[in-house]
């Protein structure tokens, strides 16, 4: 009995230090800029106030579907500072003429959710796991993927914003690279090879991004195919991701550059729209009972605290606490596979417990 106390006392104080700010609601190192025209206690102020628009439009941007973005705009009865939770001011540098500060700003999801619940709005706050980005370009007939000449590669790393949902691994342009793998057994779906390709980086999912750009000499215009695929599973699928209708296929200019802007924001809205489209009709429950196997008490309390971050501490209620095992109760508006794919990048997964319905245990990929 005094062992189980002990266990459990052990168990409820990690739970509090493994309980951290969520890194989708901290956003870091806002730049703000101002002239040096005023008492300096009012440009601060300015700042700060600047300084919390900029981080919570990033942050809507990140969490909202683009269609809600617009009812944002149109509501004025809300102060921005009621969300911050805490902020820093990181750097500063003032002269006779201008301002200049970083401000890192966090801010506090709970009131963050509840604000847009109340709105009827909803968050998405999944984060997806590391894509390896396979950015081909076909140019003259001639294919690039880890050349120095690949400027398609360039322009989407260049766009890419790691505070995002979507975390994208950019392979880096080298020789070892290209004896690794080439745009050639890609474009034939090589399957052994980019798998091999993943492991060597230890992930397990891959995004390619193939563009061919051709020069029509008799209309004199630049003539765009864009194709996207996702690897996994040792599969290659063609997927819809980046609407053709945003960009021009044909134009006096290359678009590339452009293209690669619209790609990166459109994975970004694509990464947003996988958990709504999941659809398992046997996977509707109001709750579920989840089991932690004490044993390895650091790995359960993780794999517990990965849990909470998505569902919140009010929806998962302890109805067990054995030496060996603990069982909660999870309300949740979230079916099992969609809980799954956000808990992909912790590289852990829900699994039925057989003969027991609405039963889940966890365990690693």
């Amino acid at each position: 009995m005094i062992k189980l106390i002990f266990l459990f006392l052990i168990f409820t104080c990690s739970l509090s230090e493994l309980k951290a700010d969520d890194n989708i609601f901290s956003i870091k190192n806002n730049e703000i800029f101002l002239d040096n025209d005023r008492d300096i206690l009012d440009i601060r102020k300015q700042a700060k106030k600047i300084a919390f628009e900029n981080a919570f439009k990033i942050l809507t941007e990140k969490i909202l579907e683009p269609s809600d973005l617009v009812k944002i705009t149109q509501i004025k009865d809300f102060k921005i500072e009621n969300f911050v939770k805490d902020y820093q001011l990181q750097k500063e540098k003032i002269s006779d003429v201008s301002y200049f500060s970083i401000f890192d700003v966090n801010f506090n999801p709970e009131k963050i959710n509840s604000f847009f619940s109340k709105l009827n709005i909803r968050t998405n706050t999944f984060i997806s796991e590391s894509y390896v980005l396979i950015p081909i370009m076909k140019k003259f007939n001639t294919f690039y993927l880890w050349e120095e000449d690949n400027y398609w590669y360039d322009y989407l790393r260049e766009e890419y914003d790691d505070r995002g949902l979507v975390k994208i691994f950019f392979p880096e342009k080298s020789h070892k690279n290209k004896l690794k793998i080439s745009a050639k057994q890609i474009i034939e779906d090589d399957t052994i090879s980019l798998s091999k390709f993943l492991e060597f980086y230890k992930k397990k999912k891959a995004l390619i991004i193939y563009v061919e750009e051709n020069y029509n000499y008799e209309d004199k215009l630049f003539e765009v195919i864009l194709k996207t695929k996702i690897f996994k599973q040792n599969q290659f699928n063609e997927i819809f991701i980046i609407d053709e209708e945003l960009f021009k296929k044909r134009s006096k200019t290359s678009q590339l550059e452009i293209i690669a802007k619209i790609s990166i924001k459109e994975i970004e809205t694509w990464w947003k729209k996988q958990i709504d489209l999941i659809n398992e009709d046997s996977d509707e429950f109001e709750e579920i009972y989840l089991s932690f196997d004490t044993q390895k008490l650091s790995e359960s309390l993780l794999q517990e605290n990965k849990i909470r971050q998505i569902i919140g501490d009010d929806n998962m209620i302890l109805t067990e606490f054995s030496d060996g095992k603990t069982i909660f109760k999870i309300f949740t508006n979230y079916k099992v596979k969609q809980l799954n794919l956000a808990l992909e990048p912790s590289n852990i997964k829900l699994i039925p417990i057989p003969n027991k319905k609405n039963f889940f245990t966890i365990s690693s990929y």
